[in-house]
């Protein structure tokens, strides 16, 4: 294609521009269609469109218009780029309406540019570029790299965020430093870790080393029961003598008592009898002889009555003749038992175990006793004791108070360092409690397991023990102890607890119960025990895992052999 056919056509496709701009002005105001527009044909379009010009009879529809390529069409060397009208301008033939689609969904932007004297102009038909944010180029940061402002900010900045990192880790090391440390567990006491050894009037003297040896860190004496409230003279001179004895290795003394009663040589007894008015009458338990219910004497086999005639009122005496019992719920018996255990505690006594403390409250207004359950022994008869409940003189209200408020006193008297507790099970664990959470005594004594080792065994020995044992941690444990923490049970036993249990065995079974095991000296030398066992069970009772950890006691699938972890 010659350059003067190049004009020529780059004329005719201006003219063809500027008539379809004036239809489209036309349009615009008849319609509100939308405009077209239109993409520059590029040379290999053009040269194909003269050729196939040269091919076909010049138009001669127009004769007034000089062309010099007379057979081409308007619009027809353009291609339409927004969709228009068959009218205003015809695509190519060589697939134009794929790049006519696509090029209407942007913006056209047409530029005119004279190219010489001749009057060529270059036509630039240019998709807008949608603008974007790019952001400063490096030189252009760098300019302000120097900055004042900038250089204070950047300071600012790496201040701060050092200054929170080291607050913060200054702060993390207060909060584990600072925090509140776990508690350590709390340790047991002496007469906790055990075990406690009972020992007799006439040959303790005898027995200190042998108590020594066997790791005891208590003894337990038993006070004559008359002589309870009579610490004075042989009696004062005999504990003195036992305490120093025992103490000088480092073993602790224990009295039983008996407190619920005096005898008729007792003080308190003579003053409340001296006079029908006697403040001190308060102290026992008084009733009109049209009075007298059918309470009986404890123990007894033939019907005894716990009523005893006195000054023509009848007196309360549940423990045989010349014996009566004291109302220790009274000011004044409670005082007298109180006196007697700090006199006891001065003399070097460290722990209290009481006799018959179910005895300690009884119901004034109570009235006749009924009969025990049907299931109790069918071989009973009115005339035995055990007959009846005796729902009227044993576990009444106020005993836990009452023995709570008397193991304060013990901790007072022995400087923190000694505990009250009883002599026997107490059978109901809620009679003893206060307000029922908390036991009033120190060393709880309760279940049956010694009972149920010394009878004979058989096929369902090992469940019944597991039962049993589990019923009493279970039930003790509902109740925190008053030095705080978990109770923690006596288990006593004594040789005729071994006749069906090898010693040795027995020993292992009772010393690694959660407890202290309360035995006579002589059951530890007896039948194939030894001292060597012994030894190595009290190693095993000052071990953590004894003091402090847990315990499950299991049967085995034939419930004929049980054992327990630690």
């Amino acid at each position: 294609m010659d350059e003067t056919n190049r004009n020529s056509a780059k004329l005719d496709i201006e003219a063809a521009r500027q008539q379809s701009a004036d239809k489209e002005n036309s349009k615009e105001k008849l319609s509100p269609e939308p405009k077209e527009s239109y993409k520059k044909l590029s040379d290999a379009e053009l040269d194909q469109a003269n050729g196939a010009a040269r091919k076909q009879p010049a138009d001669s529809d127009d004769p007034a218009m000089v062309r010099e390529n007379g057979n081409c069409k308007d619009g027809e060397d353009e291609k339409m780029l927004n969709g228009g009208g068959a009218g205003d301008a015809v695509a190519t033939t060589n697939g134009g309406g794929g790049e006519k689609e696509k090029l209407t969904q942007k913006e056209l932007e047409v530029t005119f540019t004279s190219e010489g004297q001749n009057g060529d102009v270059r036509i630039n038909l240019e998709v807008e570029k949608q603008q974007t944010f790019s952001g400063m180029s490096k030189e252009e940061l760098m300019k302000f790299a120097n900055d004042p402002f900038w250089v204070r900010l950047r300071w600012f900045l790496f201040v701060v965020f050092w200054g929170l990192w080291i607050g913060m880790l200054a702060g993390a090391v207060y909060i584990i430093l600072d925090a509140p440390k776990c508690a350590a567990p709390v340790p047991l006491s002496w007469w906790q870790t055990g075990p406690l050894v009972t020992v007799d009037e006439q040959s303790y003297r005898e027995q200190v080393a042998d108590v020594k040896k066997f790791g005891a860190s208590g003894v337990v004496y038993k006070l004559p029961e008359d002589e309870t409230y009579f610490v004075e003279g042989a009696l004062e001179g005999k504990i003195k003598e036992l305490v120093k004895a025992f103490g000088d290795h480092d073993i602790k003394v224990i009295l039983d008592v008996t407190a619920n009663y005096v005898t008729k040589n007792d003080p308190l007894f003579k003053e409340a009898t001296a006079s029908a008015d006697a403040p001190q009458r308060s102290a026992f338990v008084w009733r009109q002889s049209s009075e007298k219910t059918n309470w009986l004497e404890v123990g007894t086999t033939d019907r005894s009555s716990a009523w005893k005639p006195l000054d023509s009122q009848l007196i309360l005496g549940q423990f045989g003749a010349d014996r009566f019992d004291l109302q220790l719920s009274e000011p004044i018996a409670k005082d007298k038992l109180k006196s007697t255990l700090r006199r006891l505690a001065e003399l070097g006594v460290s722990g209290f175990r009481l006799a018959n403390a179910k005895h300690f409250i009884v119901d004034r207004a109570g009235k006749d006793d009924e009969v025990a359950s049907p299931a109790a022994d069918k071989s009973l008869t009115h005339d035995h004791y055990d007959f009846w409940t005796h729902a009227h003189t044993t576990y009444q209200a106020g005993l836990g108070a009452l023995l709570h408020e008397l193991a304060l006193e013990v901790r007072n008297y022995t400087k923190g360092e000694g505990f009250l507790s009883v002599s026997e099970d107490i059978v109901r664990p809620e009679a003893f409690a206060v307000d029922g959470s908390q036991l009033g005594v120190d060393l709880p004594e309760y279940g049956n397991v010694e009972t149920i080792l010394s009878a004979p065994i058989t096929a369902e020995s090992a469940k019944i023990i597991r039962d049993d044992i589990e019923r009493t941690l279970n039930e003790t444990n509902l109740y925190s102890a008053v030095n705080g923490g978990k109770p923690w049970n006596q288990w006593p036993y004594d040789k005729a607890s071994l006749a069906n249990v090898p010693a040795s065995e027995y020993n292992v079974f009772m010393f690694l119960l959660p407890g202290v095991p309360v035995v006579p000296l002589d059951v530890l030398n007896y039948g194939d025990g030894s001292h060597a066992i012994v030894e190595s069970l009290n190693k095993f009772r000052k071990s953590p895992s004894f003091e402090h950890g847990s315990f499950a006691i299991y049967t085995d699938a034939n419930a004929t052999s049980i054992g327990y972890t630690r």
